[in-house]
């Protein structure tokens, strides 16, 4: 009997293990993605301009210097949204139109989070069901 409950009672925390291991995934996603779009909208506005330089295509925007980028009419000073970015790289490649909005995302095969996908029509991460 004792040993039926012991089995009850570690499924359950096992489950409720992987359901939180699943939402920090998600937490950990989003605010990447906050960060990705917050340091695209600081180098269009330190540089004055409504468009990016160009288009960020598949793989996506990971956080390296010299990918996204815009450039004024006047001064012609380049800035750099990765001059924005505190810490590493993103774990995701952000796909980028030239408005400066993150319209996809791509995941590396391995080392990136598990249980989320991006959703093309939230535009944004969500947990795989």
């Amino acid at each position: 009997m004792v040993v039926v409950i012991l089995g009850v009672l570690a499924a359950v925390a096992v489950l409720a293990v992987t359901r939180f291991m699943g939402r920090g995934s998600l937490e950990a996603a989003t605010t990447e993605l906050h960060q990705a779009q917050t340091a695209i909208a600081a180098c269009m506005a330190d540089g004055g301009v409504a468009r990016l330089d160009a288009a960020v295509p598949t793989p996506g925007w990971d956080g390296s210097a010299g990918v996204v980028q815009c450039t004024p009419v006047v001064g012609g000073t380049v800035y750099d949204a990765a001059d924005s970015i505190l810490g590493k790289q993103f774990k995701a490649g952000y796909i980028i139109n030239i408005d400066g909005e993150i319209i996809g995302a791509t995941l590396p095969a391995t080392g990136a989070w598990s249980g989320i996908r991006w959703n093309a029509g939230l535009n944004g991460w969500e947990k795989i069901p």
